[in-house]
């Protein structure tokens, strides 16, 4: 059961953003390991351009997707792919750097330590 809320091929971050946090939106960053570990869409998913094609069945055709790279440019590419094959997919305009441009949040890689706000108590340290 698709959507269909995702008309446009390219959405700026903010849109994006909703997209992935309000209609379950699938965040597919096609940059390499070591950029995506600096910083990526909270959620998302580290899928190289080249291992795209083999990985299309970790993608669900009934769910939005949201395909970013560094700059905008690659990502624009592979959406039109996706949508040739019946995904519901969009680009994030200007890629990476303007969703940092636009401060919107980063999830850092899952190998990182989290070093977050601490609480004494309890359960705190």
């Amino acid at each position: 059961m698709r959507s269909g809320k995702v008309a446009a091929e390219e959405l700026g971050p903010e849109q994006a953003r909703e997209v992935v946090a309000t209609q379950r939106g699938q965040a597919v960053d096609l940059r390499d390991r070591d950029e995506f570990a600096q910083g990526h869409i909270p959620g998302g998913v580290n899928v190289p351009e080249e291992e795209l094609e083999d990985r299309l069945d970790e993608l669900s055709k009934d769910l939005p997707v949201i395909v970013v790279c560094a700059d905008g440019d690659r990502s624009g590419h592979v959406v039109g792919e996706l949508r040739e094959r019946g995904y519901e997919a969009a680009s994030v305009r200007g890629g990476m750097q303007a969703w940092r441009g636009d401060d919107m949040p980063l999830q850092p890689a899952e190998d990182e330590e989290f070093h977050g706000p601490q609480r004494s108590g309890p359960l705190g340290v």
